[in-house]
């Protein structure tokens, strides 16, 4: 009996408990002698909203980033200090919500779009 409460109490309490976890995989549409053909996959995101933690998974391995949610964009990049605040957020790439495009990126050039579809 007190197995099924606490089980009853536990499936209760974990309905409460939100843990957004958004993946995307990005990838550039063909361009040059790719043109027309399937679009080359650069890398994946998985970003966790409510603990404001992004992780880039390239072919070489994982860069994990703090996440800025602002109104347009989600933000990835790094704060310079503990306090978390917005005005000490560096940028390193912008993935629009809208359109789910690569905005901005630092060490990217965006000469062909960068178009991510969520998973």
């Amino acid at each position: 009996m007190i197995k099924k409460i606490a089980f009853i109490l536990i499936l209760v309490f974990s309905s409460f408990i939100k843990a957004d976890l958004i993946k995307f995989q990005c990838s550039m549409a063909g361009v040059g002698d790719n043109w027309g053909k399937k679009p080359k996959v650069l890398f994946s995101l998985t970003m966790g909203v409510e603990t404001k933690k992004a992780i880039q998974t390239l072919k070489k391995g994982n860069l994990q980033m703090d996440l800025l949610v602002t109104k347009d964009h989600y933000e990835l990049g790094m704060y310079t200090d503990e306090t978390k605040r917005k005005d000490r957020f560096i940028p390193v790439m912008k993935l629009n919500k809208v359109t789910l495009n690569i905005d901005y990126a630092k060490y990217m050039d965006l000469v062909t779009p960068i178009t991510c579809l969520k998973l």
